[in-house]
């Protein structure tokens, strides 16, 4: 065990070991309770504890979860082993976890690698006891207001607290989280080159970067892919993005494929990996995965034939089921943040064929307890306008806070005679019009897929039952 700096130590970890074990027999994941209890007892806990001997953190607003997880199935493919903490413990008291489940009473660690999701808040509470050695951020946008308040405010509470020494892993399209700790010499850029369907400038009902963010200058937009996601340079000063190590330089949808370019390699090589889902944000997360595990050591080649044999985006963020020429998506994104749902939005919008759309973001969970209330003000902020479009035949809403979302499609201009209020997961499905629609699209929060699944699973026993009487 490392050097114990606090009397209370040994009583915090057998008492997170004794919480570790109560959980396995009981069946229960437990992320953070044991850490959160050993943090109790002794608050040096996080520096007291033994640590792997290489500690890598996954932030940022949107994408987090779904790169860590790339990244340690990649790595798990190439023979390592990590500590990690999957179950989305990204808090103090979740590392506290992780560290403690991996450490021996004899104080060694049993791996020696820890690949692990970091909540970009959390820094002045671990930052203080041990130093990551990368830390790669995949971006900065507005989140959970009542927790992140703005961008801006994130950004600070990280900029301050990175410790020098750690290697940056950042992204050059974002102008916000590129700049992050100038303290960092260590630093390494990835980027996204311009797309067809790119954008001259950021679209939006909002956009975290409206003005240059170190002179307030106007900023002169090349193209951009998502939101701020971008190129531009700010007229006052000269400001722009930082020149990238690892570029995507170009796209296969057709063959699932994306080509990048290592441009402070000898030579500027360039690799091509599989991609198995197409989005921007999925282009992202994995470009990400692979600039990390490069920057770890992994080869391009290993990268690549993990990637091909079916290493890559989680189902539990996108599934679909094609029954018969239906297709039937579920698509996952993070509660009360407006960019990934409206991602999510735009991207089953864009699916061809006509369709039934049904929104499932309301917090099921936040709904049950007495002394919450959802903030609803993100509404406001996602981009319902897409809904609009003429090949979306139904918009039906479920969830506690329907009737709020249905105003909010009111202002969207969504044709009233369109959009319904179900309320029970069995009517929505009851309420598609197979008539009308060829195919059944979720747009659901994180941890509201069990719900969607319900709804999905009665689609696909109407279509069924229709299939019968027409034989």
């Amino acid at each position: 065990m490392s050097k114990i700096q606090s009397r209370f130590f040994p009583l915090a970890f057998l008492a997170a070991k004794t919480t570790i074990k109560a959980l396995d027999l009981t069946g229960h994941a437990g992320g953070t309770l044991p850490g959160a209890i050993a943090e109790t007892i002794d608050p040096a806990f996080l520096g007291d504890i033994a640590k792997p001997d290489q500690v890598v953190f996954i932030s940022g607003t949107n994408g987090k979860t779904t790169t860590n997880n790339l990244l340690n199935d990649l790595l798990a493919d190439n023979g390592y082993h990590t500590v990690t903490n999957r179950v989305g413990g990204n808090i103090s008291s979740g590392f506290a976890s992780s560290f403690a489940r991996n450490a021996t009473f004899g104080g060694k660690v049993k791996s020696k690698l820890a690949v692990m999701e970091f909540d970009e808040l959390s820094g002045p509470r671990i930052f203080p006891f041990f130093q990551p050695d990368i830390l790669a951020v995949t971006n900065l946008f507005r989140d959970t207001f009542s927790r992140s308040a703005t961008p801006d405010f994130v950004f600070d509470v990280m900029n301050t607290g990175i410790p020098s020494g750690t290697h940056l892993i950042l992204n050059a399209d974002d102008m916000i989280s590129c700049r992050l700790a100038p303290q960092c010499e260590h630093r390494t850029y990835f980027s996204v080159a311009h797309l067809a369907e790119d954008t001259q400038e950021p679209v939006g009902i909002v956009s975290d970067l409206t003005a240059c963010p170190l002179c307030g200058g106007k900023l002169r937009w090349d193209y951009a892919h998502l939101r701020h996601l971008g190129r531009a340079t700010c007229e006052s000063c000269g400001f722009t993005n930082p020149k990238p190590d690892y570029e995507v330089i170009s796209v296969d949808r057709s063959q699932h494929l994306f080509t990048v370019r290592e441009n402070s390699a000898p030579g500027a090589p360039t690799y091509t990996y599989t991609l198995n889902s197409y989005s921007i944000v999925n282009l992202y997360n994995l470009l990400t995965c692979i600039v990390v595990a490069r920057e770890m050591g992994l080869t391009p080649e290993q990268i690549a034939a993990s990637l091909a044999h079916g290493i890559n985006i989680t189902e539990s963020r996108y599934n679909e089921i094609d029954y018969r020429g239906h297709r039937l998506i579920s698509m996952a994104s993070k509660g009360e943040n407006d960019t990934a749902t409206s991602v999510t939005l735009d991207i089953l919008r864009r699916q061809p064929g006509d369709k039934a759309i049904i929104i499932m973001i309301a917090d099921a969970y936040m709904a049950k307890a007495k002394d919450q209330t959802e903030y609803i003000g993100w509404y406001y902020q996602t981009d319902f306008e897409v809904l609009q479009d003429p090949s979306v035949k139904q918009v039906i809403l479920y969830g506690d806070t329907s009737l709020d979302l249905l105003v909010r499609l009111r202002f969207a201009g969504i044709d009233p005679k369109k959009t319904f209020v179900a309320s029970t997961p069995e009517e929505t499905a009851d309420l598609v019009d197979l008539n009308k629609v060829q195919h059944v699209f979720y747009a659901h929060g994180l941890y509201n897929g069990g719900i969607a699944d319900v709804s999905r699973q009665k689609i696909l026993d109407r279509l069924k039952n229709r299939e019968a009487l027409h034989e």
